[in-house]
């Protein structure tokens, strides 16, 4: 059972990331547009634990400081994520739109509910 539980966390590691890099095909600088007004370019992350924060974009960036929209899911670590930017404690996000954000971390819930029973251990 662990073994389907890992590869279905696979995936769905496999599929945020393909999401993230989505939105760098047609834009180097992805969902982030410098050249907008920071209030009219909110960028919003999604962490490995399932948190979701979200900040002004455009040339503020990076410059100001990032909210929090949900925090992390109980028992995140046993899905095993790793995303492409890293993060501080250990964690790394990826940039996708607000409704990427909750399809996502609605599926890292999903899995975590599924959580085999030799790996309740863990919660």
């Amino acid at each position: 059972m662990s073994e389907l539980f890992y590869a279905e966390c696979e995936a769905l590691n496999a599929e945020i990331i393909a999401a993230h890099n989505a939105h760098y095909e047609s834009s180097p600088t992805g969902l982030i547009n410098p050249n907008e007004q920071p209030n009219g370019n909110i960028i919003h992350s999604l962490f490995t634990d399932g948190g979701i924060t979200y900040e002004k974009g455009g040339w503020a960036f990076g410059r100001r400081g990032t909210f929090d929209k949900e925090y992390a899911i109980a028992n995140f670590n046993c899905l095993k994520l790793k995303f492409l930017k890293p993060a501080n404690y250990g964690l790394s996000y990826v940039i996708l739109t607000e409704e990427e954000c909750y399809k996502f971390r609605n599926k890292m819930k999903d899995l975590v509910n599924k959580l085999p029973s030799e790996l309740t251990a863990y919660r």
